[in-house]
């Protein structure tokens, strides 16, 4: 599963397992409670076992999280 991570510090694809919205959200929300913004991708892959890519707009995603706002949703293509 491809996810898009949209912050003011930069976007970024991460690469890991999960196997709903709700337990994605979850997930995010846990993290931003326990660390700064800016430490987000990190914290969240460290703790969840996910990869980072260099971020490609082109390149469609399952889910994305923006943390400029605490969303996570389904983009449309």
């Amino acid at each position: 599963m491809l996810i898009k991570i949209e912050s003011f510090y930069g976007d970024s694809l991460l690469s890991g397992k999960v196997s709903s919205i709700g337990q994605l959200k979850h997930r995010v929300m846990t993290v931003v409670a326990d660390c700064d913004i800016q430490d987000f991708i990190s914290v969240f892959c460290a703790r969840y076992s996910y990869d980072i890519y260099p971020y490609d707009e082109s390149i469609q995603v399952d889910y994305v999280i923006d943390l400029d706002t605490y969303l996570v949703y389904k983009p449309v293509y």
